[in-house]
């Protein structure tokens, strides 16, 4: 093994512990499973299909080291998070990647783009939100496919055009949050923001999106490597009615804290 590859296999194998420790159960939303892949395992479930393919140990390293670098970034802006699927990130960058002029390069900065995202949206920043699920299973993606479909249905859920408006988009919630904005106000204690109309403690948010994966009717299966995004489904309100359903038949009282406006 080179030295490249070495190092990127011990720093999976290291983030991997990191994601262990800060979430034993390491859950997963695949109906077939409970618990998520390493992300080594899925690097090597990726890699092997390009294995073929002259010169790509340098784009598995840089994949590699990007993954664990979103998967970083993750764990610091979101400790609570509660889902740790990563298969469709990596499938879909290393494939744009490949065909690509620079693969190696094009892997690094896209997977920069998207841990600088979650320093961005996080605990980090006064927007603060809880967990990464609307980003990492499509909700965000569809939100902005839906706006103008035509020109932006071809670009996927981590093309560069869709991480650039994420990254547009953090800034304006910042400006709208410093100005005590009504629907973004700056919140006056330590919880989290909580942009939708349904409560998203954590056992409501794993009942939830485990009964949408179920029912498949996430934007995004992102624990599978070819998964088929879809967008033109009313994903929001389809989940919004499940939450309502839900919280019926178990807790009526319960309700959300903290709501604004949805951060689209």
């Amino acid at each position: 093994m080179s030295a490249p590859a070495e190092n990127a296999h011990t720093t999976l194998a290291t983030v991997d512990r990191m994601i262990d420790e800060a979430s034993p159960q390491r859950c997963s939303l695949s109906p077939d499973r409970s618990r998520a892949r390493p992300l080594s395992e899925i690097i090597d479930a990726i890699s092997g299909r390009y294995e073929p393919i002259r010169g790509t140990q340098s784009l598995v390293d840089a994949l590699s080291l990007g993954l664990a670098e979103v998967a970083r970034a993750q764990l610091r802006a979101f400790p609570g998070n509660l889902f740790w699927d990563f298969e469709f990130m990596a499938a879909s960058v290393m494939r744009e990647a490949v065909d690509s002029a620079g693969p190696a390069q094009l892997a690094r900065t896209r997977m920069q783009q998207i841990a600088g995202l979650q320093h961005l949206y996080g605990r980090e920043t006064a927007i603060r939100f809880t967990y990464v699920h609307d980003f990492v299973y499509g909700y965000d993606w569809v939100k902005w496919i839906a706006r103008d479909p035509p020109p932006r249905r071809h670009h996927g859920p981590y093309s560069a055009a869709f991480l650039h408006y994420m990254e547009t988009r953090g800034q304006q919630l910042l400006a709208l949050i410093s100005s005590d904005d009504r629907k973004y106000p700056t919140l006056r204690d330590r919880r989290p923001r909580n942009a939708f109309p349904f409560s998203r403690e954590p056992a409501n948010e794993v009942r939830l999106h485990q009964d949408l994966a179920r029912r498949r009717q996430l934007p995004i299966e992102a624990w599978k490597i070819d998964a088929n995004p879809t967008w033109n489904r009313r994903y929001a309100a389809i989940r919004a009615e499940r939450a309502r359903v839900l919280s019926h038949h178990q807790a009526p009282h319960i309700k959300a804290e903290n709501h604004q406006e949805s951060p689209q």
